[in-house]
């Protein structure tokens, strides 16, 4: 066989895959490992789920910075502060520790200030850490800080929600740079303001003292906004 036909024939099964959505995956050991098709469907949105990516206004469009809800969206350039200010300690005490822990489960961690299970995660990932900190004090108090979940699904990245306990009265810091990329968009769920980044799958909402943040690289920003909306919805049906 000519390698002008072999040739031909691999681009055939390379397109064929392609065609399919598979991901081919060639082994390298010994020169000699099989070929190996893994198929990953796509994720289906849930029924119930009409909205899309909610429509907003990118911060590049805009004039910076930008104050939009609790965010404080600045130019590169600028030193605006902190990402996420840190409630002030009583006058005169001092933090002296940081309490973390980890784990596969949530058990441990329910008397956590910032503990929450998501209400919606997308079919097929499953929790793979829960992680917690708590900041010590000179005078004995403990504030819990943050604490994050993070699941994962084979042959997918992970998903990673964080809360983070902030200032009340303070403002989280974003940077938007242009140049780089780094492009926000300002938008709203359920009339909470929401700052999202789509290239970097990341959204970002403030409710009280508690900055929440979604991220999953390579993912379906739309997955990530029900995850927020869901989260969002439990919260407000709570404080009703």
């Amino acid at each position: 066989m000519s390698k002008r036909i072999v040739l031909g024939i691999f681009l055939a099964v390379v397109a064929s895959a392609i065609t399919a959505s598979a991901v081919v995956v060639v082994g390298q050991q010994g020169g000699e490992s099989p070929v190996e098709e893994t198929y990953i469907p796509p994720i289906k949105a849930r029924e119930e789920w009409t909205p899309k990516t909610p429509p907003g206004t990118p911060a590049a469009a805009l004039t910076l910075p930008i104050e939009y809800g609790r965010f404080h969206i600045v130019a590169p350039e600028t030193f605006p502060g902190p990402y996420a200010p840190f409630p002030t300690p009583l006058p005169g005490v001092e933090a002296v520790g940081r309490d973390v822990k980890e784990s596969a489960t949530l058990d441990e961690f329910r008397d956590h200030d910032l503990f929450f299970e998501p209400p919606y995660i997308p079919a097929g990932w499953e929790l793979t850490e829960a992680h917690a900190e708590t900041v010590i004090w000179d005078d004995g108090s403990r504030w819990d800080s943050l604490f994050a979940l993070e699941y994962q699904r084979p042959q997918y990245f992970y998903i990673r929600i964080q809360r983070f306990l902030v200032d009340p009265d303070g403002r989280v810091r974003l940077v938007a740079n242009p140049a780089a990329e780094v492009l926000y968009t300002l938008g709203e769920i359920r009339g909470v303001p929401v700052v999202y980044h789509r290239d970097l799958l990341q959204i970002h909402f403030v409710q009280g003292n508690v900055l929440m943040q979604i991220e999953a690289p390579v993912f379906d920003l739309d997955e990530l906004i029900k995850i927020a909306d869901a989260m969002i919805a439990e919260i407000q049906e709570g404080s009703s």
